[in-house]
């Protein structure tokens, strides 16, 4: 089996092989891993959106949601607070944050530590929806990592995790 896997091909070893026929000398070492990245990102980001569509939720909504529900009671969080969390800009949040409030799953209340800031809170319709939600949500993961054994599991979450300390200890 370890032979076979060797012979297939994927995309990301098409294109290298492309541009090694333009261009000989051309260093495509980053592009073996990040190329992979990006385009598994590509089909995870489908299947996953295909799932919380069963929610009316894409992924940037399912993402706040969880965030308030996984803080205790009241499940609520600065907007810079939440912000973080998300990794998303201000406006994408307020744009993210104004659905959720139109549909009646988060409200907005004032931050009484900061007369500019606001409070994000889970309404009870928004904590029965991402309760509802994240169970399959995180079934989708499970099911996107299953072609791989767990011990590659691991073995790919470390990897994974050293790459994203570099970047997040610089950010």
């Amino acid at each position: 089996m370890a032979q076979q896997e060797r012979k297939e091909k994927d995309l990301i070893d098409e294109l290298i092989m492309h541009w090694h026929t333009v261009l000989p000398d051309l260093d495509t070492g980053g592009t073996e891993t990040i190329g992979r990245i990006v385009r598994l990102n590509y089909f995870i980001s489908r299947e996953l959106e295909a799932n919380l569509s069963h929610y009316q939720l894409n992924i940037g909504e399912f993402n706040v949601l969880a965030a308030l529900r996984r803080k205790t009671v009241p499940h609520q969080l600065t907007a810079g607070q939440l912000q973080g969390l998300v990794m998303i800009s201000s406006g994408g949040l307020t744009n993210r944050i104004n659905r959720l409030e139109a549909r009646g799953l988060i409200v907005r209340l004032p931050d009484k530590n900061d007369r500019r800031g606001v409070i994000v809170q889970l309404t009870g319709e928004g904590k029965k929806l991402i309760e509802s939600a994240a169970p399959t949500h995180l079934n989708v993961e499970k099911s996107l990592a299953s072609p791989l054994s767990q011990a590659e599991q691991t073995q790919l979450s470390m990897l994974l995790k050293k790459l994203l300390l570099a970047y997040e200890s610089n950010a």
